[in-house]
Protein backbone atom coordinates (compact mmCIF):
# COMPACT_ATOMS: atom_id res chain seq x y z
CA UNK A 1 0.00 0.00 0.00
CA UNK A 2 1.27 3.17 -0.79
CA UNK A 3 0.54 6.37 1.49
CA UNK A 4 -1.25 9.17 0.72
CA UNK A 5 0.76 12.20 -0.07
CA UNK A 6 0.62 14.24 2.93
CA UNK A 7 -2.01 16.92 2.20
CA UNK A 8 -2.84 20.37 3.99
CA UNK A 9 -6.14 20.45 4.12
CA UNK A 10 -6.70 23.71 5.66
CA UNK A 11 -3.89 25.22 3.54
CA UNK A 12 -6.28 24.83 0.35
CA UNK A 13 -9.45 25.37 2.21
CA UNK A 14 -7.65 28.96 2.79
CA UNK A 15 -6.69 29.02 -1.14
CA UNK A 16 -10.21 28.32 -2.26
CA UNK A 17 -11.68 30.96 -0.29
CA UNK A 18 -9.57 33.18 -1.89
CA UNK A 19 -10.63 31.69 -5.59
CA UNK A 20 -14.10 32.07 -4.56
CA UNK A 21 -13.79 35.79 -3.07
CA UNK A 22 -12.31 36.55 -6.55
CA UNK A 23 -14.30 35.19 -8.81
CA UNK A 24 -17.93 35.95 -7.33
CA UNK A 25 -19.45 39.22 -8.36
CA UNK A 26 -21.97 39.33 -6.17
CA UNK A 27 -24.29 38.78 -9.07
CA UNK A 28 -26.69 37.81 -6.37
CA UNK A 29 -28.14 35.14 -9.20
CA UNK A 30 -27.31 31.93 -6.66
CA UNK A 31 -29.58 33.81 -4.15
CA UNK A 32 -32.62 34.21 -6.63
CA UNK A 33 -32.68 30.35 -8.27
CA UNK A 34 -32.02 29.27 -4.27
CA UNK A 35 -35.32 27.47 -2.72
CA UNK A 36 -35.06 28.04 0.64
CA UNK A 37 -35.15 31.56 0.94
CA UNK A 38 -39.10 31.75 1.53
CA UNK A 39 -38.61 29.17 4.34
CA UNK A 40 -35.95 31.39 5.83
CA UNK A 41 -37.60 34.66 5.66
CA UNK A 42 -35.00 36.40 3.84
CA UNK A 43 -36.67 36.18 0.36
CA UNK A 44 -37.31 40.16 0.33
CA UNK A 45 -34.05 41.09 0.71
CA UNK A 46 -31.64 42.49 -1.88
CA UNK A 47 -29.91 39.03 -4.14
CA UNK A 48 -26.67 41.29 -4.64
CA UNK A 49 -26.51 42.59 -1.08
CA UNK A 50 -27.01 38.71 0.59
CA UNK A 51 -23.77 37.45 -2.20
CA UNK A 52 -21.88 40.96 -0.70
CA UNK A 53 -22.74 39.61 2.47
CA UNK A 54 -21.64 35.90 2.30
CA UNK A 55 -18.14 37.17 0.69
CA UNK A 56 -17.84 39.18 3.85
CA UNK A 57 -18.00 36.68 5.66
CA UNK A 58 -15.79 34.60 3.97
CA UNK A 59 -13.32 37.19 4.08
CA UNK A 60 -14.09 38.32 7.82
CA UNK A 61 -16.01 35.86 9.84
CA UNK A 62 -18.68 38.25 10.12
CA UNK A 63 -21.26 39.59 7.62
CA UNK A 64 -25.29 40.77 7.74
CA UNK A 65 -27.53 38.99 9.62
CA UNK A 66 -29.35 37.82 6.57
CA UNK A 67 -26.74 36.45 4.94
CA UNK A 68 -25.80 34.42 7.92
CA UNK A 69 -29.20 33.49 7.76
CA UNK A 70 -28.69 32.30 3.90
CA UNK A 71 -25.20 30.84 4.78
CA UNK A 72 -27.13 28.22 7.89
CA UNK A 73 -29.94 27.21 5.88
CA UNK A 74 -28.68 25.76 2.88
CA UNK A 75 -30.42 22.54 1.82
CA UNK A 76 -27.52 21.70 -0.45
CA UNK A 77 -30.53 21.64 -3.68
CA UNK A 78 -27.69 22.91 -6.38
CA UNK A 79 -29.71 25.07 -8.19
CA UNK A 80 -27.98 27.93 -7.13
CA UNK A 81 -25.11 25.71 -9.44
CA UNK A 82 -26.68 25.98 -12.48
CA UNK A 83 -26.80 29.58 -12.53
CA UNK A 84 -23.62 30.96 -12.03
CA UNK A 85 -21.58 32.21 -15.06
CA UNK A 86 -18.49 32.83 -13.44
CA UNK A 87 -17.29 29.39 -12.33
CA UNK A 88 -18.12 29.79 -8.87
CA UNK A 89 -19.69 26.53 -7.30
CA UNK A 90 -22.44 28.47 -4.91
CA UNK A 91 -22.86 25.39 -2.91
CA UNK A 92 -19.61 25.31 -1.96
CA UNK A 93 -19.50 28.82 -1.09
CA UNK A 94 -22.15 28.85 1.31
CA UNK A 95 -19.82 25.71 2.96
CA UNK A 96 -17.09 27.78 3.56
CA UNK A 97 -18.88 30.84 5.10
CA UNK A 98 -20.49 28.42 7.63
CA UNK A 99 -17.17 26.76 8.33
CA UNK A 100 -15.86 31.06 8.44
CA UNK A 101 -18.49 31.69 10.58
CA UNK A 102 -18.27 28.62 13.27
CA UNK A 103 -13.95 29.98 13.48
CA UNK A 104 -15.26 33.31 13.67
CA UNK A 105 -17.46 32.14 17.22
CA UNK A 106 -15.73 29.75 18.65
CA UNK A 107 -12.38 28.71 19.34
CA UNK A 108 -10.58 25.76 18.37
CA UNK A 109 -11.65 23.43 21.78
CA UNK A 110 -15.66 24.40 21.38
CA UNK A 111 -15.17 23.12 17.51
CA UNK A 112 -13.43 20.06 18.19
CA UNK A 113 -16.14 19.49 21.02
CA UNK A 114 -18.88 20.14 18.83
CA UNK A 115 -17.42 18.24 15.57
CA UNK A 116 -16.91 15.01 18.30
CA UNK A 117 -20.66 15.51 19.62
CA UNK A 118 -22.08 15.18 16.23
CA UNK A 119 -20.08 12.51 15.25
CA UNK A 120 -20.98 10.63 18.16
CA UNK A 121 -24.42 11.42 17.68
CA UNK A 122 -24.58 10.53 14.35
CA UNK A 123 -23.12 7.04 14.77
CA UNK A 124 -24.93 5.95 16.96
CA UNK A 125 -28.06 7.06 15.03
CA UNK A 126 -26.61 4.53 11.98
CA UNK A 127 -25.97 1.90 14.27
CA UNK A 128 -29.21 1.60 15.61
CA UNK A 129 -31.86 2.62 12.57
CA UNK A 130 -29.52 -0.05 10.41
CA UNK A 131 -29.62 -2.57 13.37
CA UNK A 132 -33.79 -2.16 13.36
CA UNK A 133 -33.40 -2.60 9.46
CA UNK A 134 -30.76 -5.30 9.17
CA UNK A 135 -30.16 -8.90 9.83
CA UNK A 136 -26.50 -9.93 10.16
CA UNK A 137 -25.78 -11.22 6.97
CA UNK A 138 -26.54 -7.22 5.39
CA UNK A 139 -25.02 -5.66 7.79
CA UNK A 140 -21.57 -7.63 6.77
CA UNK A 141 -22.53 -7.29 3.35
CA UNK A 142 -22.68 -3.53 3.83
CA UNK A 143 -19.36 -3.79 5.71
CA UNK A 144 -21.36 -3.28 8.63
CA UNK A 145 -19.98 -6.45 10.34
CA UNK A 146 -16.65 -7.72 12.55
CA UNK A 147 -14.97 -9.00 9.28
CA UNK A 148 -15.52 -5.26 7.25
CA UNK A 149 -11.64 -4.64 7.38
CA UNK A 150 -10.86 -8.68 6.23
CA UNK A 151 -10.13 -8.73 2.21
CA UNK A 152 -11.68 -11.40 1.12
CA UNK A 153 -10.55 -11.16 -2.56
CA UNK A 154 -7.17 -12.05 -3.96
CA UNK A 155 -7.43 -9.76 -6.61
CA UNK A 156 -7.88 -6.13 -5.95
CA UNK A 157 -12.02 -5.59 -6.69
CA UNK A 158 -13.15 -3.27 -9.73
CA UNK A 159 -14.42 -1.35 -7.21
CA UNK A 160 -15.21 0.23 -3.48
CA UNK A 161 -18.64 0.90 -3.37
CA UNK A 162 -18.34 3.82 -0.39
CA UNK A 163 -21.65 4.36 1.25
CA UNK A 164 -20.96 7.45 3.82
CA UNK A 165 -23.14 7.15 6.31
CA UNK A 166 -26.50 8.42 6.01
CA UNK A 167 -27.60 5.57 3.64
CA UNK A 168 -27.57 3.25 6.18
CA UNK A 169 -30.86 4.80 7.80
CA UNK A 170 -31.78 3.48 4.38
CA UNK A 171 -30.06 0.84 3.74
CA UNK A 172 -32.33 -0.88 0.98
CA UNK A 173 -31.36 2.03 -1.54
CA UNK A 174 -27.77 0.54 -0.68
CA UNK A 175 -28.79 -3.06 -1.03
CA UNK A 176 -30.50 -2.65 -4.44
CA UNK A 177 -26.75 -1.40 -5.49
CA UNK A 178 -25.04 -4.45 -4.47
CA UNK A 179 -27.99 -6.54 -6.07
CA UNK A 180 -27.63 -4.58 -9.72
CA UNK A 181 -23.19 -5.14 -9.40
CA UNK A 182 -24.07 -8.11 -8.22
CA UNK A 183 -26.05 -9.22 -11.37
CA UNK A 184 -23.51 -6.91 -13.49
CA UNK A 185 -20.63 -9.66 -12.63
CA UNK A 186 -18.79 -6.99 -11.19
CA UNK A 187 -16.40 -7.12 -8.08
CA UNK A 188 -16.36 -4.79 -5.04
CA UNK A 189 -15.72 -4.06 -1.90
CA UNK A 190 -18.15 -2.14 0.55
CA UNK A 191 -16.55 0.68 2.61
CA UNK A 192 -18.72 3.34 4.57
CA UNK A 193 -20.35 3.52 7.92
CA UNK A 194 -18.57 5.92 10.75
CA UNK A 195 -15.66 3.49 10.62
CA UNK A 196 -14.92 5.51 7.25
CA UNK A 197 -15.75 9.12 8.28
CA UNK A 198 -15.45 11.65 5.26
CA UNK A 199 -15.00 14.22 7.76
CA UNK A 200 -18.07 16.16 6.60
CA UNK A 201 -19.45 16.39 10.33
CA UNK A 202 -16.42 18.04 11.72
CA UNK A 203 -16.24 20.17 8.49
CA UNK A 204 -19.55 21.59 9.43
CA UNK A 205 -18.55 22.31 12.91
CA UNK A 206 -15.65 24.35 11.83
CA UNK A 207 -12.88 21.63 13.06
CA UNK A 208 -10.98 21.30 10.30
CA UNK A 209 -8.14 19.70 11.84
CA UNK A 210 -9.97 16.68 12.58
CA UNK A 211 -11.89 16.72 8.93
CA UNK A 212 -8.42 16.10 7.17
CA UNK A 213 -7.00 13.52 10.02
CA UNK A 214 -10.84 11.71 9.44
CA UNK A 215 -11.24 12.05 5.86
CA UNK A 216 -7.60 11.45 4.99
CA UNK A 217 -7.26 8.03 7.06
CA UNK A 218 -10.48 7.30 5.24
CA UNK A 219 -8.62 7.58 1.55
CA UNK A 220 -5.88 5.31 3.45
CA UNK A 221 -8.26 2.41 3.31
CA UNK A 222 -10.15 3.08 -0.04
CA UNK A 223 -6.43 2.10 -0.94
Amino acid sequence: MTAVETFDFEEAFRARIVDVTEACVSCGKCFEACPITSDAGIDDQPPTAITDGILDILKTGTGSDAAEKWARSCILSGECIKVCEYGVNPRLMLSMARMSLAEHLFDDHARRGAGVNAFRELGKGVKVLSKMQLSEEDLTRLGQGPDRYEAKDSEPPDYVFYTGCNVLKTPHIALLCLDIMDRLGVSYRVLGGPSHCCGVIHYRDGDLVDANRMSSATIEKFM
